[in-house]
């Protein structure tokens, strides 16, 4: 019987030990390096800093013309922190008028692997040539949503709003107004924008 006590002792006090080892080996392991297979991949936004992309544009400019400015162009930009990106734009609007604008671009709302994101994008635009109003600077501001493929490709959707930093010259139309009369552009003005870009990340 003393026997039989003395192992059952043992045997309690080995379950005991080994149970009190097992959290500090669980420890241990959990701060050993992940493997590679463990590692997680790249964000495609790390992986592919740079962007360039063809946009099109709709501005409103109050110039009295049936519907919005229609402008091409074309984006540069790169990221310089992981959700933040500075951007460059110049586009060609109608009658040898042109547009150029600086952006930061942060993003608040983007999938772990940076193919969809959220996106918040703000700076200082300057429309050139306008028939109307001349030269006119303004501030932007957009809500964009972004689609990044793994090969490359790049999608973006965005609306947003100018504001007139000043007040502009106004030159009314030889011609007479047809339908839509142009209107003073005043500091304030807030002026739709709406916007669609394709292009590469790399």
């Amino acid at each position: 019987m003393t026997r039989l006590s003395n192992l059952l002792a043992v045997v309690a006090i080995w379950t005991g030990l080994a149970t009190l080892g097992a959290p500090a080996h669980a420890a241990a392991r959990e701060g050993e390096p992940p493997t590679a297979a463990q590692t997680p991949a790249p964000s495609i936004t790390t992986a592919r800093p740079w962007v360039v992309r063809a946009e099109g544009a709709m501005l409103a400019t109050q110039d009295g013309s049936l519907g919005p400015h229609v402008e091409v162009g074309i984006t540069a930009g790169r990221f310089v922190l992981p959700r933040l990106s500075l951007e460059g734009t110049l586009m060609d609007g109608p009658d040898r008028s042109w547009s150029a604008m600086a952006k930061a671009r942060w993003e608040p709302l983007r999938t772990a692997d940076g193919w969809h994101a959220l996106t918040l994008a703000g700076g200082p635009m300057v429309l050139v040539g306008n028939g109307v109003h001349g030269t006119n600077l303004l501030g932007h501001a957009e809500l964009a949503y972004i689609v990044r493929a793994p090969g490359g490709l790049t999608l973006m959707v965005a609306g947003g709003v100018n504001i007139a930093l000043t007040d502009s010259s106004y030159v009314p139309p030889s011609g007479g107004c047809f339908l839509s009369c142009p209107q003073e552009l005043h500091r304030g003005d807030l002026l739709p924008d709406l916007r669609v870009a394709l292009g590469w990340s790399f």
